[in-house]
Formats: C-alpha cells, sequence, structure tokens
C-alpha cells in the first residue's frame, strides 16, 4: 500500500472524526472487499460535511474519517449504499470491529 500523507485540518477549531477499526476473516472475498472499499471513499467524497480521511491496514485495519459537524456523520451512516456496505462488512467482511465518533477540539500538523 503507498504511503498516504495524513489529513491537514488547519482551519476548523473542531470537527468531528470517526475512527473504524476491522480485522477481516479468514475467508473474506478480499476482492469484494476492495471494491466495496473503493466505491465507499469514491461515494464519501460528495457528502456534505466530509472533510476527507486518514487510512491504513496491515492486521487490522484502520479508517479515520472527518466530518465538519455530527450531522454530517448521521446522514452518511443513513446513506443507503454506505447501509448496504455496513450489512455486507458484518455478513461478509469483518471478524471483528469497532467504531468511534470523537470531537476534536485541537489539531497539530507536521509537514518536513
Amino acid at each position: 500500500m503507498p504511503a498516504v500523507k495524513p489529513l491537514k485540518i488547519s482551519k476548523l477549531n473542531e470537527y468531528i472524526a470517526v475512527i473504524f477499526t476491522t480485522t477481516t476473516r479468514a475467508d473474506c472475498d478480499l476482492d469484494e472487499y476492495g471494491k466495496w472499499a473503493e466505491r465507499m471513499e469514491e461515494l464519501v467524497q460528495n457528502q456534505p460535511g466530509y472533510l476527507g480521511m486518514d487510512h491504513a491496514r496491515s492486521e487490522v485495519g484502520i479508517t479515520i474519517s472527518y466530518w465538519k459537524d455530527e450531522e454530517s456523520v448521521n446522514q452518511w451512516r443513513q446513506h443507503p449504499e454506505h447501509s448496504e456496505a455496513q450489512k455486507n462488512g458484518i455478513n461478509k467482511f469483518y471478524e471483528s470491529y469497532a467504531l468511534h465518533v470523537c470531537k476534536v477540539y485541537r489539531n497539530n500538523y507536521f509537514e518536513s
């Protein structure tokens, strides 16, 4: 996986971060999983209030998406195609997952 630069958010004092960690099942169809992941990344780009994301995957997948406010997060959570992806995650792809919704009060960013 190519290196991904951390998302730089500097214009907002407060915003929402959704931290989603996953482990995939041993029998997970990684091609199908990858197609769903690509589709969600494409779809979320057009969601109102979406600011961006950071992600990494090894044995545990970590995706952190950033949102203007909690209402934006709720709209994304209820999006029909995202709801279908959530069901597929539970029924086909994930051994386990955790979801944390957090309010960010401060952030720092460094780049050399």
